[in-house]
């Protein structure tokens, strides 16, 4: 039953946002009455955080495991995309849900202030990594909001693009920092 009530409150979520989300619909979709819910949950809130901080985590957690170690920068993202272009409908569920909060555009308190502090951390390896690649800052950053863009859009949309498609933009990305007066 409780696999039921993360399904049918994952949907619910994702349709109508936290807010606009009822424990009641939520419950109804899983087949379930509200005690149960409530039994398992204690609140909708700590429904939305189990479904989508601890489960964010849990997905970001996996895909940094299956990333090789010690690759170039380039590998990095590449990897990276590819993965989340093979995540399944809940996990990208999860991921929208997951930037939704994060960006305070659907935000459940301290849910969303969990997701953030979670995000920064497992990040700041990653971005100190780009900054180091670069005497230049500025190059660093527009490394990260471009190539952030890319994870984005692997979680959203179907771009039509395949492997060859996604390798040949980074390496034209990465190739154009390079010949940049500020690569080290």
């Amino acid at each position: 039953m409780k696999q039921n009530i993360k399904t049918a409150a994952l949907l619910v979520f994702d349709e109508k946002g936290f807010h606009q989300a009822s424990i009641r619909e939520i419950a109804a979709r899983a087949g379930c009455s509200l005690p149960t819910l409530y039994y398992y949950y204690g609140s909708k809130e700590r429904l939305y955080e189990e479904i989508v901080y601890e489960a964010y985590r849990n997905i970001s957690e996996q895909i940094a495991d299956q990333l090789p170690e010690g690759v170039p920068l380039r590998d990095m993202w590449f990897f990276s995309v590819m993965q989340r272009r093979l995540l399944t409908d809940d996990d990208r569920r999860v991921f929208r849900l997951a930037q939704k909060a994060m960006l305070g555009v659907d935000s459940a308190g301290a849910a969303s202030e969990k997701l953030l502090a979670y995000e920064h951390e497992r990040r700041s390896a990653e971005r100190q990594r780009v900054l180091d690649a670069f005497r230049d800052p500025a190059f660093a950053r527009l490394l990260l909001r471009v190539t952030d863009q890319m994870l984005l859009s692997a979680l959203i949309e179907d771009d039509g693009l395949d492997q060859e498609d996604i390798r040949r933009e980074l390496n034209l990305l990465f190739d154009a920092i390079e010949r940049g007066p500020s690569h080290k």
